[in-house]
């Protein structure tokens, strides 16, 4: 009884936690995760309910008019360049060979978006980073540990020709202090609406990824190319980077990748693309938006990740828009239909958070 009585107010926090005023359950009794925590399959859970049950406050738009004089508003500037001009700060093509920190030649705002504040990382629905300070240390279902704020920056910036980023170095500590000034107004263990990606059911069927190269055609390929290697700067060699980032190919995503997932990758589309779209004025459908992530998931090139077969190792957790082929061995009939959906998640996944910050924060 006790069980089915917590399903219902966890299911009933997911379904209020995008509102502004609905507030889910008090938080259960669960430790709080500790960085660095390896975690089986029933804390994992226990930590996911425990995040179901936090408190969600509503979305705050930042003011760049805030950001102080000072030693203290030079790092949170320099954080935010480091957002918006990545490739050319400390990429493996940035002027000063020993700051070629990551590996590849993206800005962090092609995906976490500029908002109408003009910052990166405040676009709702868009990954946004308004909160992110407050969410960590914080449950990674793709590894089954528990990591820190700054172990999640240092795996999206990956390493470029210089390594890593340094963890005590200038550069991971002016982005972690944009990233607290993002999210002063809030408070650990809290959850922000309109953060993640959008709630949105996927269409029950197949995707269609033959309908999805057409609308590509359609709605993306001036952007993103043909063959979506994205446009370049004029200075591209010179660490400009991308005028229209690359959704294919080596400066890409890899194979292993969170948006190699077409549900996830649905979702963005969904309230961000073409350029422009956002979650009150889109551009396209749900129904688009799913063939669209399909066609590019599926047919476009993109990098393999060979450790990928190590990604989500409690199959419990495991997202039901994982599928690679590694999980059908000698049986290609089923992957190629598996590949296509419909992806359903499993029940301990669905009903344990809500996957509108979970997964999605795992970009």
């Amino acid at each position: 009884m006790m069980a089915t009585l917590r399903s219902i107010l966890l299911l009933a926090a997911g379904l209020c936690a995008g509102t502004a005023d609905a507030q889910p359950p008090a938080a259960p009794d669960i430790p709080a995760p500790r960085a660095g925590e390896a975690v089986d399959t029933a804390r994992a859970i226990q930590l996911r309910e425990r995040e179901a049950a936090q408190p969600v406050r509503p979305w705050t738009e930042p003011d760049p008019a805030a950001i102080p004089a000072g030693k203290a508003g030079d790092a949170i500037r320099y954080g935010q360049a480091l957002l918006t001009r990545t490739s050319t700060l400390i990429g493996p093509n940035a002027p000063d060979p020993a700051r070629r920190f990551a590996g590849n030649n993206l800005n962090c705002v092609h995906c976490h978006a500029v908002g109408p504040s003009g910052l990166p990382g405040t676009k709702p629905y868009s990954l946004p980073l308004v909160n992110v300070v407050n969410e960590y240390p914080k449950l990674d279902i793709k590894s089954m540990k528990v990591i820190s704020l700054e172990t999640r920056i240092a795996g999206m910036v990956g390493k470029g020709p210089a390594g890593g980023i340094p963890a005590d170095g200038p550069e991971m500590q002016a982005i972690l202090a944009y990233l607290k000034w993002l999210g002063r107004a809030g408070r650990p263990d809290t959850r922000m609406a309109q953060t993640g990606l959008d709630e949105v059911a996927m269409p029950n069927r197949a995707a269609d990824a033959g309908r999805g190269e057409r609308l590509y055609r359609e709605q993306c390929v001036a952007c993103h190319q043909p063959d979506g290697t994205g446009i370049k700067a004029p200075d591209f060699a010179g660490g400009a980077g991308y005028a229209f980032p690359p959704i294919a190919g080596n400066d890409s995503y890899d194979d292993g990748g969170h948006m190699a997932m077409v549900p996830l990758l649905a979702r963005f589309l969904a309230a961000n693309m073409p350029y422009g779209s956002t979650r009150q004025s889109p551009r396209l459908t749900v129904d688009e938006a799913y063939d669209i992530a399909a066609y590019v998931t599926n047919n476009l090139p993109r990098k393999h990740n060979p450790g990928r077969v190590k990604s989500y190792p409690a199959e419990a957790l495991r997202p039901g828009g994982f599928v690679i082929p590694e999980q059908f061995p000698g049986d290609d009939a089923a992957y190629q239909r598996a590949r296509l959906g419909p992806f359903i998640d499993p029940p301990a996944l669905r009903q344990s958070a809500d996957t509108r910050h979970d997964l999605a924060a795992e970009q």
